[in-house]
């Protein structure tokens, strides 16, 4: 693969998502494009404003004016990182599709040793950050997180949150992404067939700005994992999910519940009398709110498969003079979007 992007046989889509950054942005763009021009001749940058407040969708205007390869996607608000990766998706021409963040942690350097990857004959490849130059707080929560989700999914993956991954541009055409899905992506891909591995990358420490993810991700990636279960294994087949709760909740009920009539018979305890409506209570109260939310995502996960969930206030297409890029994704042939003009929401 490396041999033939160098004869500029197969080209590249870089996807960068990114909020308020314009201090990386310089040299960010600059260390790509020394990248790209040298791996891949034939190559596009869609950077996607997640609701920047800083100036840095001024500063990326700077590079699109100065380079036909730069598109420019941006949000009227902060929607999320799968968002914009979603809307940076449906903007890619190229045959791979790198995707990577804006910090500069990601180093543009790394994308030969992904792409060698990918010839291996792999559809995804994510980035393994081995070495991390990130805060405690940081690193234990996404060990748990990692090695939850690899054993849950046997899949051999240390950091499947890493933002820094290269892919088919069919992987990318196939993805739905919302919420913070995007956390999932090679679970999502694995569980649609695709060849998923990993490959190690240097981590760089962050220089300009700072995280944008807090605590309250432990609670949302516990969260987000328990609904990717649900859309990846039970879409289809949601009694086996719900009904293993729901005899579960029943077999508690009814030991609890006959050890209480027990215990009220012979009157070794009067006040064994109350787990009675405690018991009922918790058991369909439980099984309420777990049936209520688990199929809420079920719905949103299918009307998403329709829609969007952010809104483009405005788009800059790459100006440049190559030849579009026509592809076949699943079957249906998808002309590239026209260039050299902005479209405004």
């Amino acid at each position: 693969m490396a041999a033939a992007l160098m004869s500029g046989a197969a080209s590249v889509s870089v996807v960068i998502p990114l909020l308020n950054e314009v201090d990386s942005l310089p040299d960010l763009y600059r260390r790509l494009k020394d990248s790209l021009n040298e791996i891949a001749p034939s190559h596009e940058i869609i950077f996607i404003d997640d609701g920047s407040k800083d100036g840095s969708f001024e500063k990326l205007q700077e590079f699109w004016k100065i380079d036909a390869s730069v598109c420019l996607v941006r949000f009227r608000r902060n929607f999320g990182k799968a968002a914009a990766l979603s809307a940076g998706f449906k903007h890619v021409r190229g045959d791979l599709v790198v995707m990577m963040d804006a910090d500069l942690q990601d180093q543009p350097e790394q994308m030969p040793k992904l792409i060698a990857k990918l010839d291996e004959g792999y559809d995804l490849v994510t980035g393994w950050k081995q070495k991390r130059h990130d805060p405690l707080n940081k690193t234990l929560p996404s060990k748990l997180f990692n090695g939850t989700v690899s054993r849950y999914y046997k899949l051999k993956i240390h950091d499947f949150n890493c933002g820094f991954k290269i892919m088919r541009a069919e992987v990318a055409a196939d993805l739905r992404l919302y919420g913070d899905l995007h956390r999932f992506i090679p679970v999502l891909a694995a569980e649609r067939g695709f060849r998923v591995t990993e490959c190690s990358v240097e981590h760089a420490p962050r220089v300009h700005g700072v995280s944008k993810y807090g605590a309250k991700r432990l609670i949302t990636g516990l969260l987000d994992f328990v609904a990717t279960i649900l859309t990846t294994r039970f879409t289809q087949k949601p009694m086996q999910f719900f009904g293993t709760i729901g005899l579960s909740v029943i077999a508690i009920g009814i030991v609890l519940l006959g050890y209480a009539l027990v215990e009220t018979i012979i009157g070794a305890s009067a006040r064994m009398t109350a787990v009675w409506p405690v018991a009922i209570m918790l058991a369909l109260g439980g099984i309420e709110i777990a049936c209520i939310g688990l199929l809420a995502e079920m719905i949103t996960n299918q009307t998403h498969r329709k829609g969007h969930p952010y809104f483009v206030t405005e788009t800059q297409q790459a100006r440049d003079t190559q030849p579009a890029i026509a592809l076949e994704r699943n079957g249906n042939h998808t002309e590239a979007p026209t260039v050299g003009t902005a479209v405004k929401a």
